[in-house]
């Protein structure tokens, strides 16, 4: 037995070697084996945030300029979009021959420097995670090696394979950024190679809109024709079949409609494809805020937000996009007969179509103007309904659905003035103290 000052002695002896030992094993594996100081992506200064630092600037590894040698930082897996809430699995190599070991880390910021989603380890054998709790980046969430996870995996490569889960409201875009270390292996900072790198991937683009007015400000109605924007909608082009009723699928494509009282109801489809949809809000969808959901065969593919009250005008031009010419009808009445007859034309040679003139004729005729939109139809009377025609009031004589076409409005003003301004002129349609889209017709 050991007594006295002989067992503090030995107690000694024991301590020293094992701290030794410990010493030993850290620098065999390689410096900052389990992990780099937090904070040392490179990622640039964002914001009020600077920049964070490399480790060929902080004092750790001076023997290379960043980026400088042979090797390669890779960020992998990110799709182009990312839907809120979604799992992505993201891998980082860093591959460099002749190394002994290999290190990164990496963080996920949003256009601000904040922490963007939610990393994940998913495999706690190579990698780790860490939070800074203090100094400019406090609150940055990071994934790196862990002590295991410093040697290759691949030939003359490490990776590094996590899950990152995006944010669960839609934001814009996000970065990755990362720092690598390609190692000598020998627990001495020097002659490693470090390297930095990023991706950017940006939420699923959304918008929704009036068929009719395509304005990004104007709310939707119930019963609206709306117009869907995205991408990956639907594999090809489909339409409803004329004379049925609307389907609420086409294809594989579903548009779910979510409304401010928690009401899911799938919206009926009058057109599909990868961009865009054509669909018809549903009837009786109260007012105030609604999500809408884009399924393919069960997956979500878009989703984003909109605004629904009772009453929003929107008036269909002829070249579709809410401009320039009307389309429109003139009801030209010769006593009790009338005529139809477009006040545009179609240009075959421009692709577009062009006012057709209206020609008053003589004074036995009698010419009255029908638009065509959509929201119209929940005006609350259609005594608050104005329209001019080139700066003259034209009396509204009626506002409501166009019969016979689901989601299509009609307003018919008119007679037109015989002493009317010649010309190109603005057509004004308000009611309920909303002003629809301003279109124009032309006369001749």
């Amino acid at each position: 037995m050991v007594k006295g000052k002989g067992l503090k002695l030995l107690l000694l002896v024991l301590a020293v070697s094992g701290f030794i030992s410990l010493l030993s094993l850290e620098r065999s594996a390689g410096a900052n084996s389990g992990g780099p100081p937090l904070s040392r992506t490179g990622a640039p200064a964002i914001g009020s945030l600077p920049a964070e630092p490399n480790c060929t600037t902080s004092g750790c590894h001076t023997s290379f300029a960043l980026n400088s040698g042979p090797g390669m930082l890779t960020i992998s897996g990110l799709p182009a979009y990312y839907l809120p809430d979604q799992e992505i699995a993201v891998t980082v190599t860093m591959n460099q021959s002749g190394r002994g070991a290999y290190g990164f880390q990496l963080t996920v910021l949003d256009g601000a420097g904040a922490r963007a989603g939610t990393l994940v380890a998913t495999d706690t054998t190579r990698t780790q995670l860490s939070t800074a709790t203090s100094g400019s980046f406090a609150g940055r969430r990071y994934i790196q090696q862990s002590f295991n996870g410093q040697s290759a995996n691949g030939t003359n490569q490490a990776s590094w394979t996590f899950t990152w889960r995006a944010p669960s409201q839609p934001g814009g875009k996000v970065t990755f950024y990362a720092a690598g270390n390609a190692a000598n292996g020998t627990g001495s900072s020097l002659q490693d190679y470090i390297y930095t790198t990023s991706a950017s991937i940006e939420p699923v683009p959304f918008g929704t809109v009036s068929a009719a007015s395509y304005s990004t400000t104007a709310p939707l109605t119930s019963e609206m024709i709306g117009s869907l924007f995205s991408v990956g909608l639907a594999s090809g082009v489909l339409l409803a079949t004329p004379g049925q009723p609307l389907p609420t699928t086409l294809g594989d494509t579903v548009v779910e409609f979510t409304d401010v009282t928690g009401k899911v109801s799938n919206a009926p489809l009058f057109f599909v494809s990868g961009q865009q949809i054509n669909y018809l809000i549903p009837a009786n969808t109260p007012a105030g805020a609604a999500t809408i959901r884009v399924r393919r065969g069960g997956n979500l593919v878009s989703l984003g937000t909109t605004t629904i009250e009772r009453y929003s005008p929107g008036l269909f031009s002829a070249n579709g996009d809410g401009k320039g010419i009307a389309a429109a009808q003139i009801l030209r009445f010769i006593g009790q007969q009338y005529t139809e007859e477009s006040v545009a034309q179609f240009n075959s040679t421009a692709g577009r179509w062009e006012p057709r003139p209206i020609d008053l004729g003589p004074e036995s005729n009698a010419l009255y103007l029908v638009l065509y939109g959509t929201g119209i139809r929940g005006i609350s009377s259609q005594s608050t309904a104005t329209a001019t025609l080139g700066g003259r009031p034209l009396p509204v004589l009626y506002v409501g659905p166009a019969p016979g076409f689901v989601g299509l409005d009609q307003v018919n003003i008119g007679p037109i003035p015989r002493d009317i301004t010649r010309g190109a002129l603005d057509i004004v349609f308000s009611g309920d103290n909303k002003t629809a889209n301003t279109l124009s017709v032309t006369i001749k």
